[in-house]
């Protein structure tokens, strides 16, 4: 049977709203409760979450990354303002490489005894050797192989010093000729000399020095130019930040660039004209451009 029902509350004051509905002895098996969850509900969302994850954490590794590039650049950046103090307090010359007891197999290196604290004036301390750490170091890496971690000392430091021309062991000079142009280096050389200081590379992320494990595998701390193309670990080091590298130059100014744009694409030591390419941002005295 059915009966009529007036809803009062909501209508017309003069009419009422009617309705056709089974009465209350006639209505069928109370419906189910609707405020929770079935499983297939439950699945859906979960699903939903899982996309929405999937799509977002690529961007915030990138996000990540970026901003470990730009930690980096910060880091590059205080290092050449602690380089012009040096030159500012040492008639204008660049700080050596390292000091010429260190020998190249000792991994039991003072901290005293390179370039980095040279400029940090540390003694043994290290409050300071994070500024020598690029972030995007993390822990231990792999690269062909060979597993690398980073520490304060000119083993293990991740950015490399152009010292080929800047900043040579105390006691040494050289002459490499390159595609017919003679480079010839001294242990000291003035800052004030660079012929072209807004092209002129000064201190970089540095890549790994050794190409297997042994008591000498390290985080290089020189860019030296005659075996700087990428295969021999002495060029700028361009895939730690999603294919580009961190670099300085000696005007104080950063920039991130591809491996193209800065290292040489054969190692300079081979002596050929194809090892110029890029040579302009190494050379201070930019001869390859005479």
């Amino acid at each position: 049977m059915w009966r009529l029902s007036v809803n009062r509350a909501t209508c017309n004051p003069r009419w009422g709203r009617f309705s056709l509905a089974p009465s209350e002895g006639e209505r069928g098996p109370s419906s189910p409760d609707r405020s929770a969850f079935t499983l297939i509900e439950l699945l859906v969302v979960v699903a939903i979450i899982a996309i929405l994850a999937a799509l977002l954490l690529p961007s915030l590794s990138r996000a990540k990354t970026k901003a470990d590039r730009i930690s980096c650049l910060d880091n590059l950046r205080q290092i050449s303002l602690l380089m012009q103090f040096y030159t500012d307090s040492n008639n204008d010359t660049f700080p050596a490489h390292r000091n010429q007891n260190i020998d190249d197999n000792n991994v039991n290196i003072s901290e005293t005894n390179w370039w980095g604290t040279v400029l940090l004036g540390l003694g043994t301390a290290t409050t300071q050797s994070n500024l020598f750490h690029c972030p995007a170091i993390k822990g231990t890496r792999t690269d062909g192989g060979v597993t690398w971690s980073w520490s304060f000392d000119p083993h293990f430091v991740g950015y490399g010093y152009n010292n080929y021309f800047l900043g040579l062991h105390p006691w040494l000079a050289t002459t490499l000729t390159v595609g017919g142009v003679r480079f010839d280096t001294q242990p000291e050389f003035k800052r004030s000399a660079v012929r072209a200081p807004a092209d002129t590379l000064m201190i970089a992320d540095s890549q790994p020095a050794a190409s297997s494990p042994s008591s000498t595998a390290c985080w290089s701390s020189t860019c030296w130019w005659p075996f700087s193309s990428p295969n021999s670990h002495q060029g700028v080091e361009t895939y730690r930040h999603q294919g580009v590298g961190n670099f300085v130059f000696t005007d104080g100014h950063g920039e991130a660039r591809k491996n193209s744009a800065i290292n040489p694409p054969v190692d300079p030591a081979g002596a050929s004209v194809e090892a110029l390419k890029n040579c302009r941002y190494w050379d201070p005295l930019q001869r390859s451009t005479d």
